[in-house]
């Protein structure tokens, strides 16, 4: 059975005007392009989604995903994310931004994230019966340095991720903003889906 060890957790939320449609496709296509997984669309690992609409107070949506990224070098370890992300009140809104206006929603929607190192993904160490003994003597003594780097640098990665996150959401961060790669997909630009 793989190990898990908590890296990092967190939580953004926003209670303001939110495209909820945006933030999605553009927080699936940011971590794609981190690589968390494999394929765009059809491999995205989107465990769980769920919707519930009623007349007084919008809808409530929960999104699960769950995602690997393994260093090819590496087979001891597979960084694991698993991203949340539930939406309650959401409702129906216009807004006028640059002259024109914007269908989007208005709620509470908040981000859970949960950064783990997941310790021997394939369980090579467990089905023998030589390394199934060493295996905590490994990871706790000698492999303690390397694990700690990989540590250090998801960290990094998490706080990547959660700054670009509050940028999708529109909130305060405390990075300093760098020019994006990709246009943005909020206001100012026609949503293109």
């Amino acid at each position: 059975m793989p190990m898990d060890i908590l890296v990092d957790k967190w939580e953004v939320k926003a209670t303001d005007i939110i495209h909820i449609n945006a933030f999605y496709v553009a927080l699936h296509d940011f971590l794609w392009r981190e690589e968390y997984s494999k394929g765009k669309d059809a491999e995205f690992p989107e465990k769980y989604y769920w919707e519930s609409r009623t007349q007084q107070g919008g809808r409530e949506m929960w999104v699960w995903w769950r995602l690997f990224k393994q260093k090819k070098a590496n087979s001891f370890y597979i960084r694991h994310l698993v991203v949340d992300v539930h939406g309650v009140g959401v409702s129906d809104a216009e807004v006028m931004k640059q002259g024109k206006k914007w269908k989007v929603q208005k709620g509470k929607v908040e981000v859970l994230v949960k950064a783990k190192l997941r310790l021997d993904p394939d369980d090579q160490w467990q089905k023998n019966w030589f390394l199934k003994a060493i295996f905590e003597i490994f990871w706790k003594r000698f492999y303690r340095k390397l694990l700690d780097m990989h540590k250090q640098e998801f960290i990094k990665d998490s706080y990547r991720i959660q700054e670009n996150v509050k940028r999708m959401m529109e909130l305060n961060t405390f990075s300093v903003p760098k020019k994006p790669f990709e246009p943005a997909r909020a206001f100012g630009s026609p949503f293109e889906y």
